[in-house]
C-alpha cells in the first residue's frame, strides 16, 4: 500500500464567481456546516477565502453594516493567492509544503487540483499528524538495523519494572576494520535480526556502536535471567556469512534488574558487563556487594543531605553561544559534588538516586539559590547573563517550587528574565497538567522556560502548544548524528517547528566547528558544546559577553 495522496483527503470545493455577493456566500455557508472556504479563479490565479476568515468577516454584523457586507463582492475579500497542489501530492510532500507557508496561513486548506480539471479542499490538520507521526517514527528507530534506539529506549513507554541485559560485541572494531564499514553494518543487522528471535516478545534496542539491549516483557524470559543471557549468545554466535566469510560473533552480557530509573539500570548492566569481560564468564547479573561506587547505595540519601550541609555541591557553567556571531548569551548551571574522600563527582553518580528520594527537592533548592545568588552578583556587577537551571520531575510536580523560585529571586534582586527553567520531556509528561500549571506559574514571574533534551520523548503537538516555552534544546544525539541524511530531516522539521511556534532554539552537544556550521545554516539559535566550552566554575569564566570559538 503506497503512501496516501491528496486526493484521498480532499473534498469538494465550493468554487464561486469572484463577483458573487457576500450575502450569497453566507448562504452558502449557512447551507453546509463543513465547509472549509470558497474558492474563486481571478486572472487564471486560484484564491481561497478560508472559513475562519469567513466565520470572521460574517460575524457579528447588524443593521446596515450586515446590508453594506451582503452587497460586497467576494473579490474585496480575498488575499494572497492559494496554495494549489496536484491531487497526486503525497501526503507527506503537502505538509511540507503547508508548513513552510508563512504564519498567518499555515492552516489554510490546500487546494487540490484533479486530473480532470475539478478542485478539491484538504485540511492541514491530518497532514501535520501524519508528518509528525512519520518524523516520530523516524526518530525512534535505528536508521541501520530497524530496532529501537537509545530514545525509543529512554521513552516513557518503554521504562517499566523488569530487567535490562545489555550486550556488547567483542572484538567488533577488529571486524569492522577487516572487512570494511559496510560489512560491519552487515553483520550488526544479522545480529539485532538474531537478537529480536531470541527475545521475542521481548523489546530489543541498539544503542549505538556494538551495544544492544533488551527489557524484559512478559513470556521472556521464561527461566533465570543468566539462563536468558547465555541463551542470547548463543543465538547471536552464528556463524553469519558476511561477504562469503562465515564470522562467529562474541559477545558480553550484563543483566540488571529492579525498579530503578533506566540510567541507573544501565550504569548496573554496564558494571556487571565490565566483569563479564574481566572473569571471562560471558555473562553477569548486577548485585549490589560487587557494585563500585553504586549509585544506589543505601547511605547516599544520608550523604547526600551531609553535602547539601556541609556545601560539597559545586555549580560549573557552560556556555550558551549565538549560532551567528559567537557571543554568549547565557550560561546552563550543572550540579557537581566535591566528595570529601571521592573527589568531584558528575551528576550522574548521584542525582539518579536523589530523584528517588525527598532529597532531591533540598538539593534542587540549594543549585537554584546559588545559581540565582552568582547571577545576581554578575547583574550587580554590571555583568548581566541570563543562567540555566533543570528542574527533574519530582521537583516539578511539587507544589512548593513555585514559592521557592519567587522567594529566591526576590532575595537576591536578580532580573526574572535572568533566569531559564529547563524542564526535560520525560519530567513534564509524568504529570501533564500539573507541570504546566507550575511552570505557567514561574513564567508569570517573568521567568524563561526552556525545554531540555527535546526529542528524548513524546511529547505531543498540542502539549507544547500548552506549554509557556521560550526554547527548545535539541538532543545532543539528534545534534551527533545530523551530518546524516535521515537525521537532517529531523533535525530540520524541528527547527521549522520551533520557528512556527516562536521558541529559542538550541542544540546540544557540538562538539567541531563542521556541526556548527550546519546547525547555524539549518537556523538554529543557541548552540551548546565543548566545542564552545566545557562546564567550569563560575571563577573559570570572565562571564563579560564576547567571542567564543572552542573549549
Amino acid at each position: 500500500m503506497g503512501e496516501p495522496a491528496l486526493a484521498d483527503l480532499a473534498v469538494s470545493a465550493a468554487v464561486v464567481d469572484a463577483d458573487t455577493a457576500m450575502g450569497e456566500i453566507e448562504g452558502l455557508v449557512q447551507a453546509d456546516p463543513g465547509m472549509l472556504g470558497v474558492v474563486t479563479v481571478v486572472d487564471g490565479v486560484h484564491h481561497l477565502v478560508a472559513r475562519a476568515r469567513l466565520d470572521v468577516l460574517l460575524a457579528g454584523r447588524l443593521g446596515y453594516g450586515r446590508a453594506l457586507l451582503h452587497r460586497r463582492p467576494l473579490r474585496a475579500v480575498i488575499g494572497e493567492p492559494a496554495l494549489v497542489l496536484p491531487a497526486a501530492t503525497t501526503w507527506d510532500d503537502a505538509a511540507r509544503v503547508a508548513i513552510g507557508r508563512p504564519d498567518h496561513r499555515k492552516s489554510n486548506p490546500i487546494v487540490v487540483a484533479f486530473d480532470d480539471g475539478t478542485l478539491g479542499l484538504a485540511p492541514v490538520g491530518p497532514l501535520v499528524e501524519y508528518l509528525s507521526g512519520r518524523y516520530a517514527a523516524m526518530a525512534f528507530t535505528d536508521e541501520l538495523t530497524g530496532l529501537g534506539n537509545r530514545r525509543k529506549l529512554a521513552s516513557p513507554g518503554a521504562v517499566v519494572p523488569g530487567a535490562l541485559f545489555l550486550i556488547d560485541l567483542n572484538r567488533f572494531k577488529e571486524i569492522n576494520d577487516a572487512l570494511g564499514h559496510a560489512r560491519g553494518d552487515e553483520l550488526l543487522r544479522h545480529v539485532a535480526s538474531a537478537l529480536s528471535a531470541a527475545c521475542a516478545p521481548a523489546p530489543a534496542y541498539r544503542l549505538g556502536g556494538d551495544e544492544f539491549v533488551i527489557r524484559t516483557a512478559d513470556g521472556w524470559p521464561a527461566g533465570p535471567l543468566a539462563d536468558a543471557g547465555r541463551d542470547l549468545l548463543r543465538a547471536i554466535e552464528g556463524p553469519f556469512h558476511v561477504a562469503g566469510v562465515p564470522i562467529t560473533v562474541e559477545a558480553a552480557v550484563g543483566i540488571a534488574e529492579g525498579e530503578a530509573g533506566l540510567d541507573e539500570l544501565l550504569a548496573r548492566a554496564d558494571a556487571a558487563m565490565y566483569l563479564a569481560k574481566r572473569d571471562r564468564t560471558r555473562v553477569e547479573v548486577w548485585a549490589r556487594e560487587t557494585a563500585v561506587a553504586d549509585v544506589a547505595d543505601l547511605g547516599m540519601e544520608t550523604d547526600l543531605r551531609s553535602a547539601i550541609a556541609n556545601h560539597e555541591l559545586v555549580l560549573h557553567y557552560q556556555p550558551l553561544v549565538h549560532a551567528r556571531s559567537g557571543q554568549v548569551a547565557s550560561y546552563e548551571a550543572l550540579v557537581r559534588w566535591a566528595h570529601p574522600e571521592r573527589g568531584l563527582l558528575s551528576p550522574r553518580s548521584f542525582l539518579p538516586r536523589a530523584e528517588l528520594s525527598d532529597v532531591i527537592h533540598p538539593l534542587t533548592e540549594a543549585v537554584l539559590a546559588e545559581a540565582i545568588g552568582q547571577a545576581a552578583c554578575w547583574h550587580r556587577a554590571g555583568r548581566t547573563m541570563p543562567v540555566a537551571v533543570n528542574l527533574a520531575a519530582p521537583v516539578l510536580a511539587s507544589e512548593g517550587i513555585v514559592a521557592i523560585v519567587e522567594r529566591l529571586l526576590e532575595r537576591s534582586g536578580l532580573p526574572p528574565e535572568a533566569l531559564i527553567v529547563e524542564v526535560t520531556e520525560s519530567a513534564v509528561m509524568t504529570r501533564p497538567d500539573q507541570s504546566a500549571d507550575r511552570l505557567r506559574a514561574i513564567r508569570a514571574m517573568g521567568v524563561r522556560i526552556a525545554m531540555d533534551d527535546f526529542g528524548t520523548g513524546y511529547t505531543s503537538l498540542e502539549l507544547l502548544t500548552r506549554l509557556p516555552l521560550d526554547e527548545l534544546k535539541l538532543d545532543r544525539s539528534f545534534v551527533m548524528r545530523v551530518h546524516e541524511p535521515q537525521e537532517r530531516v529531523i533535525v530540520e522539521a524541528v527547527a521549522r517547528m520551533a520557528n512556527g511556534l516562536g521558541l529559542t532554539l538550541v542544540a546540544e552537544g557540538v562538539e567541531d566547528s563542521r556541526t556548527a556550521e550546519t546547525l547555524a545554516a539549518i537556523g538554529f539559535d543557541l548552540l551548546q558544546g565543548y566545542h564552545f566550552g566545557r562546564p567550569e566554575p563560575a571563577a573559570a569564566h570572565n562571564l563579560v559577553p564576547g567571542i567564543v570559538t572552542s573549549g
